[in-house]
C-alpha cells in the first residue's frame, strides 16, 4: 500500500520549477501521483515506503530548492 507524502517547498518562482521537481521525482520508481505547485508552494506525492520520505526531500533540495515540512499521511 502506498504512502501519501505532503511536501512544502521554498523557492518555486514559476511553472518551470513546479516541473523540473515533477521530473526529477518521476525517475524515481517507487513514486506515483506526482503534483507540485508553485503558487502554493506544496508537493504532493505517493511512495511505496515511507523511509523513502528522505530521498524524496534530498533530490528537491540537490535541485535547489528547500523542502520546509514533509509529512507522511
Amino acid at each position: 500500500m502506498a504512502t501519501h507524502l505532503v511536501l512544502k517547498i521554498e523557492g518555486m518562482t514559476c511553472g518551470g520549477c513546479s516541473n523540473s521537481i515533477t521530473a526529477r521525482l518521476r525517475k524515481f520508481d517507487f513514486a506515483e501521483n506526482i503534483n507540485v505547485d508553485w503558487e502554493s508552494g506544496k508537493g504532493e506525492l505517493d511512495i511505496a515506503d515511507p523511509s523513502q520520505k528522505d530521498t524524496v526531500v534530498e533530490a528537491i533540495n540537490q535541485l535547489g530548492y528547500k523542502v520546509v515540512e514533509a509529512k507522511v499521511e
